[in-house]
């Protein structure tokens, strides 16, 4: 059982993560981890740097503030830092620093 792959059918999980996110589901999540996991070139990569570099930003502000329990509120800080990720994410990956920049992006 340990040698037994997961076959992930990307556009399924597309679609299925798509109507999670329009409906509300939390499974949409589960879907998420799915795409991520399947993506073996590495194409989530240049998002990836954009939410470390989020991270690494809101813990020096956190290390500035003298906050030392980092579990007070960390899901929602995660949550929250993806985000704004999210928000500051580019198109056209490679401009600046990553997280940085903005897309004026409607979704459809």
């Amino acid at each position: 059982m340990a040698n037994e792959s997961l076959t992930v059918t990307l556009a399924d999980e597309a679609r299925q993560l798509l109507d999670c996110l329009q409906t509300g589901d939390p499974h949409a999540s589960h879907h998420l981890a799915r795409i991520i996991e399947a993506d073996t070139h590495g194409a989530l990569l240049p998002f990836a740097e954009a939410f470390a570099a989020r991270i690494k930003d809101h813990l020096t502000r956190f290390a500035e503030l003298s906050i030392t329990d980092p579990d007070e509120t960390l899901d929602e800080e995660v949550y929250q830092l993806l985000k704004a990720a999210a928000i500051d994410w580019v198109s056209m990956p490679g401009h600046g620093r990553p997280g940085e920049g903005s897309a004026d992006v409607d979704f459809a």
